[in-house]
């Protein structure tokens, strides 16, 4: 994971060297001194990354204040006072993961996490949260404040769910009701579907939800910039906002240009050794050169595949160009945890 962090002080920077001593698995991108702060701010918010002021909340939020636009596309914003004491998650909570990483940077130095979102306060069932770890799209985002508020005034849900989507946690959360009819008849508060071309409407249900099907494996050039790495999906793939994760080798889990990638589309970014990917099951594309360079024949695909899990299917096979290589599986529909456990 990348993190776009700043300080102002001596006291902030030997905060951040503390920081990234103790999380030594995250890719820090520090500011320069020198960089102008908006400027800073609006290339993280750009590429969708999450940023962290060691300062005061009033300069972050001043910082951010014209990039703001949409909770569901928001970079995840925090702030820290420097001598650690705070972590506050100001903005994009739960699809950004910010009130996570809050969670995570406190355990690692025995901070403070100071979460505000009222369904965690109340440690209430958060949809927005439930959809983005289970590889849900969010349909029509003011579905969600109605959700919750329904959430939070302990109100029951009615939620129906598409008899093609594999449902393996049973453990629903008790303010949710599942509607077991195959056809879905009658109003819903949350209706989880596979996509369609047309939306429902707020007569059908308050919020919509369709599983992210589509997970991307790929190859590139050491030092692949992130803009060729996106141009060269989007070009080559035109359903990227169905997207459940992008894949790779593990040769190239601190390639910065796919971490930006993944985090840009707010999906995983995801792994394997060249003997895991040589497990892989199908038939795939072979080359010798990719072989004696990473040690398995096709990187890409394979990647695909196994990320994709258990009667995935190949539906882009290898496309290569400029040092990069892109194939896209289709994985089955699961709801695999409700947030229960």
């Amino acid at each position: 994971m990348i993190i776009c962090a700043c300080f102002f002080t001596e006291n902030g920077k030997l905060l951040l060297d503390r920081l990234k001593r103790e999380m030594p698995e995250i890719t820090w991108l520090v500011r320069n001194a020198e960089e102008n702060l908006k400027d800073w701010a609006k290339s993280a918010f750009e590429k969708h990354l999450p940023l962290l002021f060691i300062g005061a909340a009033g300069i972050a939020v001043r910082t951010i204040a014209d990039f703001v636009s949409n909770k569901l596309e928001d970079s995840p914003v925090l702030v820290m006072d420097e001598k650690g004491r705070f972590v506050i998650p100001l903005l994009s909570g739960h699809m950004g993961g910010a009130n996570e990483l809050a969670a995570l940077i406190s355990s690692r130095i025995n901070a403070q996490s100071v979460v505000t979102t009222a369904t965690d306060v109340e440690a209430k069932f958060a949809v927005d949260v439930f959809a983005k770890n289970n590889g849900l799209k969010i349909i029509n985002k003011d579905g969600i404040k109605q959700i919750s508020a329904k959430v939070l005034k302990n109100e029951k849900l009615a939620v129906w769910v598409n008899p093609e989507i594999c449902i393996k946690d049973k453990n629903v959360p008790e303010c949710l009701t599942l509607i077991t009819e195959k056809k879905r008849s009658a109003y819903a508060d949350i209706v989880i579907d596979l996509p369609r071309s047309v939306p429902l409407n707020k007569e059908e249900c308050t919020l919509q939800l369709v599983p992210c099907l589509y997970c991307a494996g790929l190859g590139c050039k050491k030092g692949k910039p992130f803009e060729e790495l996106n141009q060269f999906l989007t070009a080559n793939f035109a359903k990227t906002e169905l997207l459940y994760a992008v894949a790779s080798i593990d040769l190239k889990q601190n390639e910065l240009g796919l971490m930006t990638l993944a985090q840009y589309h707010h999906v995983p970014f995801v792994t394997f050794s060249s003997e895991k990917l040589k497990q892989a099951k199908g038939s795939f594309s072979e080359s010798e050169f990719v072989e004696k360079t990473t040690g398995v024949s096709n990187v890409c695909e394979r990647a695909a595949v196994l990320c994709a899990g258990k009667n995935s299917k190949l539906i882009l096979k290898k496309i290569a160009e400029n040092g990069m290589t892109l194939a896209v599986a289709e994985r089955e529909p699961v709801i695999a945890d409700w947030g229960c456990s």
